[in-house]
């Protein structure tokens, strides 16, 4: 009983007020966010100002990439249509050996 009666005299003579206390949190907590705000302001202004920066100079190159896409596109045609047609001819010659060993 000795440990338990001692907490209560301890506890018992603490004259703690807690809604001094929970008064004084939220201060501090009120205090810490207009900190924060008034801090974090002119980065906010950077990181747009940064964005923006950033957005503007991809617009620069988008008519550089698209231009630079259609040219593959073509080439690309182009290169497929030579080869759909040594492939046609390669299957036919090879079509037309065929028939000509098993007719041999």
């Amino acid at each position: 009983m000795g440990v338990s009666s001692f907490f209560k005299n301890l506890f018992g003579k603490a004259n703690i007020d807690v809604d001094s206390l929970a008064n004084q949190a939220e201060s501090l907590a009120s205090d810490a966010i207009a900190k924060t705000k008034e801090v974090s302001s002119p980065l906010m202004d950077k990181v747009e100002d940064f964005a923006e920066t950033a957005k503007e100079k991809i617009m620069e190159y988008v008519p550089a990439a698209e231009e630079t896409i259609d040219n593959i596109i073509e080439t690309v045609k182009e290169k497929a249509s030579e080869y759909s047609h040594k492939a046609e001819e390669m299957a036919k010659t090879t079509t037309s050996e065929t028939v000509k060993e098993k007719i041999t």
